[in-house]
């Protein structure tokens, strides 16, 4: 019983500080691209599609999810930033 409550812990920080980090490279994606900095964009989009696959592979979202989310991340950032 304490060796799972160990893991259950273990677990759930390890979750919550990837779901963190996706969350974080969604919105500096996001943020530049209200900015219209492309190159920052361009640099941040694969790091945040990265996370985004990384919480897929672990279960932490599901993997339609997964690509649900970095399909319309690409759509928000290409009409924001006035590309087709």
């Amino acid at each position: 019983m304490a060796k799972h409550l160990r893991q259950t812990r273990r677990r759930t920080l390890l979750n919550r500080n990837r779901r963190k980090d996706m969350k974080e490279s969604i919105r500096t994606v996001m943020d530049a691209a209200r900015l219209g900095d492309s190159d920052t964009v361009k640099a941040s989009l694969p790091q945040a599609q990265k996370a985004i696959d990384k919480a897929a592979k672990h279960g932490i979202i599901h993997a339609n999810t997964a690509g649900r989310r970095k399909s319309r991340l690409v759509g928000r950032v290409r009409r924001m930033l006035g590309e087709q």
